[in-house]
């Protein structure tokens, strides 16, 4: 239900770092928004710098730019807490200043998203959703929440 690209340019994210900021995220939407971890996924994208231009100017140190793209449905308050608490576990995962990191939060209508097979439910119809899937996906979410 939520999807995270991390595109990072002017640095590099080893293996470890990339699996810690993927838990970090996936732990955070879930805390903030209540949605069970396995409706996370973090999708990692290594740019080259000189691709890169902020104002028209080419990027001239480095910067993680992260896209979340959510359920519509959630308070402005849930939106703020989620980009603050995101934006804090990359500066800890990257060892980047604020000012170069830069989040932005989508909403999505659940019907026009489509996740193990099921258009997804509307914000607090997980439950219902989830007792629909056959018993072979519930019990590899099971595994994934776990």
């Amino acid at each position: 239900m939520a999807t995270y690209s991390v595109y990072y340019a002017g640095l590099s994210l080893t293996t470890h770092q990339k699996f810690e900021l993927a838990k970090a995220i996936t732990k955070i939407h879930a805390d903030v928004t209540g949605a069970e971890a396995y409706f996370a996924q973090v999708i990692f994208k290594n740019l080259d710098i000189h691709d890169c231009f902020i104002g028209g100017v080419l990027l001239d140190e480095p910067h993680i730019f992260l896209n979340g793209q959510i359920r519509l449905g959630r308070g402005e308050q849930i939106k703020k807490q989620l980009l603050v608490e995101l934006e804090i576990a990359i500066q800890s995962a990257s060892k980047l200043a604020g000012h170069q990191i830069w989040a932005y939060i989508d909403e999505i209508t659940p019907g026009q998203m489509i996740e193990y097979g099921q258009i997804l439910p509307a914000v607090g119809d997980d439950r219902v959703w989830f007792s629909t899937l056959p018993a072979s996906i519930q019990k590899k979410l099971n595994y994934l929440n776990s």
